[in-house]
């Protein structure tokens, strides 16, 4: 997939560009393609744990929380361009897909580094926050962690803490069948998606 977005996505291709696309979209085309259920009327889909469903053609969507407008313009993005591929087990850095290279500054700025920062010395809340998305543990770094983005599409997080030395260091892989699903900024965006929703979840744990 082909990057589609200009430098300033939010203004030139804003969520109402995506659901006049939906709205004319065939709802059984985009339901085989993306391997997702739907009953004539709503697919059903289940993001970091969370199941919503989303109408046809009017983009209700109904769920275990309130979706944020990313993770709205995730969905639509998946139904009109995206394709099921069962995983094979593979994980590649963000740099080893397609026209990574071109994104790969600002996702290492936006995800990485903020990842890194976020949660050095601070592993115990990063393992509870993990819990609750669900994610499991990976024996990668000093912390690392494996998450279910979508069905079939899994994100590993994993983290190196610093010392007096070393800065923090992070990384965040993806399965390999992102290709056929996301663009390379839309996984730049889904960087930010998981890292917010994780925020969201530690600010709402018991201190």
């Amino acid at each position: 997939m082909e990057p589609i977005y200009g430098k300033n996505n939010k203004e030139e291709l804003p969520l109402e560009y995506y659901l006049a696309k939906f709205r004319e979209g065939d709802p059984q085309e985009m339901a085989a393609r993306c391997a997702l259920p739907f009953d004539g009327a709503r697919f059903t889909v289940r993001l970091m744990g969370d199941t919503f469903t989303l109408s046809h053609p009017d983009f209700e969507v109904r769920g275990d929380r309130e979706p944020t407008n990313p993770e709205r313009i995730l969905f639509l993005r998946y139904l009109l361009d995206g394709r099921y591929v069962p995983p094979a087990g593979a994980f590649r850095t963000y740099r080893e897909f397609p026209w990574g290279e071109v994104y790969l500054q600002q996702f290492t700025g936006r995800c990485i580094k903020r990842f890194a920062f976020s949660y050095n010395g601070r592993t115990g809340l990063l393992r509870r926050i993990m819990e609750q998305l669900p994610a499991h543990p990976v024996k990668m770094g000093d912390v690392g962690y494996e998450l279910e983005l979508m069905e079939g599409l899994a994100i590993q997080l994993i983290l190196w803490e610093g010392d007096d030395e070393f800065p923090p260091n992070a990384q965040i892989l993806f399965s390999e069948n992102f290709q056929q699903a996301f663009t390379a900024e839309d996984m730049a965006n889904i960087g930010d998606i998981v890292l917010n929703r994780m925020k969201a979840i530690g600010a709402a744990l018991p201190a």
